[in-house]
C-alpha cells in the first residue's frame, strides 16, 4: 500500500508544475515597445533583465541593479500576472497578454517585448 501511495505522490507532483515553483515568465531581457510615431517614455525603463535573483532597469542608459523575490502564481495559462518584490516595502506587477509580452502596471502603462 505504501509503494502505492508513494507513486500516486509522484505523479501527481510531476503534473503539478514539476513539484516546485511555476515557471516565471518574466526572467530574461525585455526591450520597451513604443506606440507608431513616440520615441520617448520618460517614466518607463527602456530595458529590463530578470534573472532568477535580480532585476536590472535600463533608465536614459543607465542600468540599475537590485535583487528581487518574485511571485508567479498560475504562469501556465495567459493572461497573467508576476508580482517582483525588491528594496523596497512595495511590488511591481507585471500583467502578460503572452510569453512574449508584457505591461509594466503603472500609470504610464509600459509594453515590453521579450528581447
Amino acid at each position: 500500500m505504501k509503494k502505492s501511495h508513494s507513486v500516486t505522490s509522484i505523479l501527481l507532483c510531476a503534473v503539478a508544475t514539476g513539484c516546485g515553483h511555476p515557471p516565471n515568465p518574466l526572467l530574461g531581457k525585455w526591450t520597451l515597445t513604443m506606440p507608431p510615431g513616440a520615441t520617448y517614455a520618460s517614466f518607463c525603463p527602456t530595458a529590463m533583465e530578470f534573472t532568477s535573483t535580480t532585476q536590472t532597469l535600463t533608465y536614459a542608459g543607465k542600468p540599475v541593479s537590485e535583487k528581487v523575490n518574485y511571485n508567479a502564481a498560475q504562469t501556465a495559462v495567459y493572461p497573467t500576472t508576476v508580482y517582483v518584490m525588491g528594496d523596497s516595502a512595495n511590488h511591481t506587477t507585471y500583467n502578460f497578454s503572452s510569453k512574449d509580452k508584457m505591461v509594466l502596471d503603472t500609470a504610464a502603462g509600459c509594453t515590453y517585448q521579450r528581447q
